[in-house]
């Protein structure tokens, strides 16, 4: 008990640095998503059904837009098929015999920047461990409530906030998201050359394919990653 309670300690405090990277962004959602003309109610829910970034703006969209239901879901649905991915990755590392009602929960509350910050704290622990679901609950509950919060407090603030400083108020994520992945970079020439052909090709392939850009882009990563030697492969060869 004693372990498990530690455990979600560390998690709590490793979520303190996405949390404040989602408080301004989940109250410029809050603030847009009314803004265009949507409920409180229709935005607080997308804030916390689909609770996937991106995905919440243009669903708010898209909905304000009058879009038909099965597009709606058929786009969120691509947009979101990133998060196969990275589920993929999360679960090789959780510990064996973890149930599948708990994977549930630990993949609804996992966004990009719990997966980096997961993959840093799994880095950093001894040879072999993986990672607990424990730790993962106190990782994702934090940046969930406050998302919940955010979004509401955006939706009360919507006639007071001028709309032209919405932008400022976003690049907090940006800057969150930055500040996670070098660590992961710095050193790893396998990391690097992920990042950098998934960004390239997205930045290619914009005009042809718009968002769906980001899905062929993360597949060019994957191929780079798995053709490129591990950083251990490559100091044996130099030998």
């Amino acid at each position: 008990m004693t372990n498990i309670l530690g455990q979600m300690k560390r998690g709590l405090n490793d979520s303190v640095p996405i949390v404040i990277g989602y408080i301004p962004a989940c109250i410029t959602f809050g603030l847009v998503g009314t803004s265009l003309g949507l409920s409180g109610w229709e935005v607080f829910l997308l804030s916390a059904v689909v609770y996937a970034g991106a995905s919440q703006f243009i669903g708010a969209q898209l909905l304000a837009a009058g879009t038909a239901a099965p597009i709606l879901l058929l786009l969120t649905f691509i947009i979101n098929l990133r998060y196969f991915f990275i589920s993929m990755s999360l679960s090789q590392r959780l510990e064996r015999g973890t149930r599948a009602t708990l994977k549930s929960i630990v993949g609804f509350g996992l966004t990009e920047e719990v997966y980096a910050v997961s993959m840093m704290s799994h880095k950093n622990t001894s040879k072999g461990s993986h990672l607990s679901v424990p730790y993962l609950i106190g990782l994702e509950f934090p940046p969930y409530a406050v998302t919940l919060i955010s979004t509401y407090a955006g939706i009360m603030l919507a006639n007071y906030i001028p709309t032209f400083i919405l932008p400022a108020l976003n690049t907090s994520l940006y800057a969150l998201l930055i500040a996670l992945i070098i660590p992961q970079l710095l050193g790893n020439r396998r990391n690097l050359g992920i990042c950098l052909s998934a960004a390239l090709s997205s930045w290619l392939l914009q005009p042809l394919l718009g968002t769906s850009s980001v899905l062929v882009a993360m597949l060019i990563g994957a191929c780079v990653g798995f053709y490129t030697p591990r950083q251990k492969e490559i100091g044996s060869e130099a030998k």
